[in-house]
């Protein structure tokens, strides 16, 4: 039975007509009555404009007592609370109900033509509800849509694929139904049903709609909301407020068939409306999105310091699009010094909490790699202790960073486990700091491994739950984003528990964590989040809460193609002409609201409008939007006036007043006062040798390596990095070398090739076993050779025995450090470190220098390392053994490249002494630049850029200016 009610069509010829009758239906009766008054609204935004709204009006009549607001998505809750009788399912449990339904329709037979997975699983139920809110019964949608598709079988394999999707969507909706009835519970179509048959003891007596319909208005009402509305028992009164411009159209025609005998009626206000007229408008022309909001910025400059102004509350940048604009308005108008507030609700996903939980999932699901296991030690948002419950350090967890690097670990419990166990072994090189933490980070992923394994979705996200108690770091209590983590963090919280809880009640099956990982992130995704920034300045407002708000001055902001109006949101399933059948609104409909809406924003302010649009999104050119065409048909005397991107120099900046004083500073520096690349001497202890060789390819490099200490960026790699590979090498030699002289081997010839090999694999096979599997194998091969290459040992004992020479002692990886004067008497000394990598004694005062490159050798007219360890090398035994030592020979030994022997000095050649003044001159040079402080971007060769580990700091337009 359908109880009397009054319902009305209430029609406003502007938006300020339509808030007065919104203010005045909503205030209308006794304060009592408001208690019984709902008023359907698009956003929770849209509701606080229109608080702000009422109370600007109501201010002379004191306390008023405000209605409900909602939004159509809390209408059939907020309805079926004063009916009481069961209790609604959560989404989660919906959706753990049709993961069920879907399992139990393929047992049956219905296969359906894709794998189901948990984001399939949400559109599917998002799809059954579109068809129950489009008053479509599963066996109607079965009926329809196989009508549509059975003439076109025979030889389609698309449509014999949607023939089997329907029949799989037919079969699990109807097992969806039946099990969300047998249940106990109700979800919001059973809602509807209840309403629809138990009368309350306490009806809602006064319904007010501020939306359309959901053909035009993406948060309007669905074909069942306006049936449930005019049936409903005990609704009085049912007011539906529009305008002019958004009633004209289809939407007149639906709402007379949806609500028979509606009756229209003009809302007229008690004073002419000021606002009826289109207010005087430009048009600006931005670069980008953030110049977009600094033009505002400036506006709202320029406003603020005129006389009348109106204040900062009735300014409004009106967007389509919160996203990005919410994060650029923060940044631009706090430079600005203009104080903002906004009420929008942000991404859930976009909040740190997320993020962090993310980097736990990425954990698990990378099996404990390097990346994102250094990303949780290293995360504010956790704290992971060691045994002694200190918290893992920030240089422990770069020292480990670095070590795992060049251990070439790529994940793995197994392989976390060798690596620790090692390094702590006696005579390790890895340093203390680094063992600290990865025995920390053994214990993190020992105590999550078990998600590695296969179980139920509740014990996967009852586990997660518990690694995030034990080891969250909540911020203090005077940390200002306290209590906006506060709340993320309890929404994911409360996320994540009522996905576990939802799946324990219906869904017991085994799954792989990636499974459970993929469900929490589509939550979140899914969710938004409202944390209200500002109370007071101008308001960030979008264009479905803005008409709630009144304003005097009005940017609409963001006028690009896509943008307004937005792109239609295709569906997964079916094509545009199958869903008209069901029952969807064709898109001309919405586009046309869309104009509608628009062309009523125009009158939104009393006084000034302003229209911008941008010309770069992504370094890409957009277009501009087809609806700056409305405004010259919307009844602007003055028309639409462009105003230019470019701003003049007396113009504000938008600057804060201490960027201003520093850009002051700057500006009045003269030019040439400024030199590109220097800086203040600097004057080290000791020269690493290897330092002075990257000053000579780059002073830059230099500067940011050995002057900032900046890390490289460790890389994962497959195997061993450059870097551990490099000192494998070098030990693997060190040790063969001491075994052969040891052992007396004396010089190695052609014919104790086999021999000085033998003593090679004896001495590289217990290093080789402190190796992973894997990296033993490759490196094995790389030492010894394989069918198709040759291998390192081969290389060099090659090169010993084609040049034959009595070798009477041998400096293995000997440390030079001191000061040394080169060889030059009257030169200063210069401080210098560095390790030779062998250094050979022969007969008659002779000495060769020989040095391992992994990789490529350096051009030997640039080489430093060699030339000047043998002046080094001179120099000390001239000290320790007396007489003139000369160098015989000193080269390169590379394992990469067509090179194998790279000679600097060659053996029996007169011109020692020319490399040797060249090497000395050119790192006294080099020295001399670095204690002047000249480090300018200056590469010898510029392709050396692409590989450099520093990009993110070089000013790299200095590059190539000498």
């Amino acid at each position: 039975m359908i109880s009397p009610r009054t319902t009305r069509l209430v029609r406003a010829a502007d938006l300020r007509s339509f808030r007065n009758a919104l203010v005045a239906l909503g205030t209308d009766g006794s304060p009592l009555d408001a208690r019984d008054r709902l008023v359907i609204i698009p956003t929770r935004a849209a509701s606080l404009h229109l608080v702000r709204t009422i109370e600007d009006r109501m201010s002379a009549r004191g306390a008023v007592i405000l209605p409900d607001f909602i939004t159509r998505a809390e209408l059939h809750e907020r309805l079926f609370e004063r009916i009481g009788c069961g209790v609604p399912y959560t989404t989660e449990e919906r959706e753990a109900l049709l993961a069920v339904a879907c399992r139990a329709a393929i047992e049956a037979g219905a296969d359906p033509p894709f794998r189901i997975r948990p984001g399939l699983v949400a559109a599917m139920l998002e799809f059954f509800d579109s068809l129950k809110r489009h008053q479509k019964p599963v066996d109607d949608f079965e009926r329809l849509t196989m009508g549509r598709l059975d003439g076109g079988a025979t030889g389609d394999r698309g449509a014999e694929r949607l023939i089997r999707q329907t029949r799989f969507f037919a079969a699990a909706f109807r097992e969806f139904e039946r099990r969300c009835a047998a249940s106990g519970g109700v979800d919001e179509h059973a809602i509807r049903a209840q309403l629809l048959v138990s009368p309350a003891a306490r009806p809602w007596r006064h319904v007010i709609v501020a939306v359309r319909d959901r053909a035009g208005d993406r948060y309007g009402l669905h074909p069942v909301d306006w049936d449930l509305l005019a049936r409903i028992a005990g609704l009085e009164r049912l007011d539906v407020v529009v305008t002019d411009t958004t009633l004209a159209g289809a939407f007149h025609e639906r709402i007379h068939q949806w609500l028979p005998g509606i009756e229209e009626t003009r809302w007229e206000p008690a004073e002419p409306a000021a606002g009826c007229q289109l207010p005087a408008a430009s048009l600006h022309i931005a670069r980008d999105r953030e110049e977009e909001v600094a033009a505002f910025a400036r506006l709202v400059r320029a406003e603020a310091g005129e006389a009348g102004s109106p204040a900062l509350d009735r300014m409004a940048i009106v967007v389509r699009q919160r996203l990005p604009y919410v994060y650029l308005a923060r940044e631009v108008f706090r430079s600005a010094g203009v104080p903002c507030q906004m009420f929008d609700a942000l991404p859930l996903a976009a909040e740190p909490y997320a993020a962090a939980l993310d980097v736990v999932f990425s954990f698990v699901s990378a099996n404990f790699a390097r990346v994102p296991a250094v990303s949780l030690l290293r995360s504010p948002y956790f704290r992971i202790a060691g045994e002694d419950d200190q918290p893992i350090r920030e240089g422990e967890i770069a020292a480990l960073d670095r070590a795992l690097s060049e251990a070439g670990y790529l994940g793995g419990l197994d392989a976390l486990d060798r690596l620790v166990e090692s390094w702590q072994r006696e005579g390790s090189r890895v340093s203390r700091a680094a063992v600290r933490g990865a025995a920390i980070l053994r214990t993190a992923a020992l105590e999550i491994e078990p998600l590695r394994s296969d179980a139920t979705i509740a014990e996967h996200v009852d586990r997660v739950l518990g690694f995030l108690s034990a080891h969250e770091n909540l911020p203090g209590p005077d940390d200002p984003l306290r209590a906006r983590q506060l709340r993320a963090r309890g929404a994911i919280l409360g996320l994540l528990r009522a996905l576990r809880d939802a799946h324990r009640r219906f869904d017991s099956r085994a799954v792989a964590f990636d499974e459970v990982a993929a469900m929490v992130r589509r939550g979140i995704e899914t969710q938004t989040f409202a944390p209200r920034s500002g109370e007071r300045g101008v308001h960030l407002v979008d264009a479905d809460s803005a008409p709630f708000g009144e304003f005097d001055l009005v940017q609409l902001a963001g006028l690009v193609d896509g943008e307004w109006p937005d792109r239609p949101r295709r569906n997964i399933f079916y094509s545009a002409a199958i869903l008209r059948e069901l029952g969807w609104p064709a898109d001309a409909d919405r586009l046309k609201g869309i104009r509608a809406s628009f062309t009523d924003l125009l009158r939104l302010p009393l006084r000034e409008l302003a229209i911008s649009t941008f010309s770069l999104e992504h370094d890409s050119i957009v277009a501009p939007s087809i609806l700056i065409d409305e405004i010259a048909g919307a009844g602007s005397g003055a028309g639409l006036q462009t105003r230019p991107s470019t701003r003049s120099s007396d113009e504000g900046v938008v600057l804060s007043d201490a960027a201003r004083g520093w850009a002051m500073r700057r500006l009045e520096r003269p030019a040439d006062s400024i030199a590109g690349g220097e800086t203040s001497g600097h004057a080290a202890k000791a020269y690493s040798v290897s330092a002075l060789e990257r000053y000579q390819d780059c002073p830059f490099k230099f500067f940011a390596s050995d002057v900032l200490q900046l890390d490289e960026l460790p890389e994962d790699e497959a195997a061993l990095s450059p870097r551990a590979r490099g000192r494998f090498i070098h030990e693997v030699f060190q040790r063969f070398f001491e075994a052969w002289d040891r052992r007396g081997g004396g010089t190695i010839t052609s014919d104790r090739l086999d021999d000085a090999r033998a003593v090679f694999a004896e001495t590289a096979e217990p290093l080789l076993a402190n190796l992973a599997e894997a990296d033993a194998a490759l490196e094995r091969t790389r030492l010894f050779g394989s069918a198709i290459s040759v291998g390192i040992v081969d290389v060099v004992l090659g090169l010993e025995a084609s040049r034959p020479v009595d070798v009477v002692e041998r400096w293995l990886e000997y440390r030079l450090e001191g000061e040394f004067s080169l060889g030059a008497a009257e030169g200063r000394p210069v401080p210098l470190r560095g390790v030779a990598d062998r250094i050979d004694l022969l007969a008659g005062n002779r000495l060769r220098v020989i040095d391992y490159k992994s990789g490529y050798a350096p051009q030997p007219k640039r080489a430093l390392q060699v030339p000047v360890y043998a002046l080094c090398a001179q120099e000390r035994l001239a000290e320790q053994r007396g007489g003139t030592w000369q160098v015989d020979e000193a080269a390169y030994v590379a394992f990469s490249g067509k090179r194998s022997l790279v000679p600097v000095i060659k053996a029996g050649k007169d011109d020692q002494d020319s490399v040797l003044a060249d090497a000395r001159t050119r790192l006294l040079d080099i020295v001399g630049g670095i204690e002047r402080g000249e480090f300018p971007p200056r590469p010898y060769e510029p392709r050396i850029c692409s590989y450099c580990a520093y990009p993110s700091v070089c000013r790299k337009d200095y590059v190539g200016d000498e």
